[in-house]
């Protein structure tokens, strides 16, 4: 019974997150859910005490299904521009697959944010999430200047999802008439990396330099003692 529940209720999440992505919170009824998921409301009750639970949830499976695909691609990196193009090509291909997921993600961030705080808690409970993990190694490393990684990476996540959303803008502009050519969606990565890259990535250069400093520091201690 328990694995038949779990399939229940991952299914109603995604009927929700289908729903909840394309009417927004306010716009979404447990009966749409229903419809959606093939159940009736009666049994979405079963799971979830009420619409904010289950929009809470929805987010909740997002968030852990976007972490999910980042740890399954762990790997090391040779410098600071690497890790933030490792970042933000997950976003993209997160976007290409799951679409309404991070349409989902997009809504709760701008119009719900303190529900996606109490979606995030639980998961900052569990560790710290990989995105961090992977920004604030670099910072440590010396890759990347210093700054707060929660900081930093909301700042790689809105400039992902803004650069996604507007594209879909932008679909229904006839852009060649003005002869303006849409970039392609490896373009559009590349210019966000750039972007990130000019104010987070430190120089190679500064890097040694650093590491030169530190050499004449420690060369001066030692003839002190």
């Amino acid at each position: 019974m328990g694995r038949v529940d779990s399939e229940q209720r991952a299914n109603i999440l995604e009927a929700a997150v289908r729903v909840f992505a394309e009417k927004g919170r306010r716009g979404t009824s447990i009966r749409m859910v229903g419809a959606a998921a093939g159940v009736n409301s009666a049994l979405i009750y079963y799971y979830f005490e009420n619409k904010d639970e289950l929009f809470a949830e929805s987010v909740r499976m997002v968030l852990r299904g976007f972490l999910a695909e980042l740890a399954a691609d762990r790997r090391t990196f040779r410098g600071g521009r690497e890790r933030l193009q490792w970042l933000v090509d997950h976003v993209f291909q997160y976007y290409s697959v799951h679409p309404e997921r991070l349409r989902l993600m997009a809504i709760a961030l701008v119009l719900h944010g303190n529900l996606m705080g109490q979606c995030l808690a639980p998961l900052l409970r569990e560790g710290v999430p990989l995105p961090l993990e992977v920004l604030r190694v670099g910072m440590d490393a010396g890759e990347l200047r210093r700054q707060n990684p929660v900081a930093a990476w909301w700042n790689i996540i809105g400039i992902c999802l803004f650069n996604l959303f507007t594209r879909e803008v932008s679909a229904g502009i006839d852009w060649g008439s003005a002869g303006i050519e849409q970039p392609s969606a490896a373009e559009r990565r590349d210019q966000i990396l750039e972007v990130l890259s000019g104010g987070m990535v430190v120089p190679p250069g500064s890097v040694r330099e650093a590491g030169m400093a530190k050499n004449v520091v420690r060369r001066m201690a030692r003839r002190r003692g």
